[in-house]
């Protein structure tokens, strides 16, 4: 997961079970950089969608970059509609 996405997740209250299940190793926190960012703009401009869903562009993006993935999701629209050109990604309900 981008590290961007944890500021959806950290409100600064009930952050413990977020930590708890980060330090659990099932999810991989990835450092946002110049490529991940640069493929979520073309993410972006390939589904067509605005820096509203930059965010959301930067998962699949970091999918991409790592080859491929699972994406589980609560925002199926969203990311499906970014993930719909490339099919190394796939975006299931959570």
């Amino acid at each position: 997961m981008p590290a961007a996405i944890l500021l959806e997740l950290y409100r600064g209250q009930d952050d413990e079970p977020i930590d708890q299940e980060l330090g659990r190793g099932h999810v991989k926190v990835i450092t946002t950089g110049l490529r991940i960012s640069r493929t979520a703009g073309y993410v972006l401009a390939d589904a067509g969608a605005g820096s509203e869903m930059a965010v959301d562009a930067l998962v699949v993006a970091t999918a991409v970059r790592l080859g491929g993935g699972l994406i589980l999701t609560h925002d199926l629209a969203d990311l499906r509609r970014l993930a719909v050109n490339y099919p190394n990604v796939r975006v299931a309900p959570i």
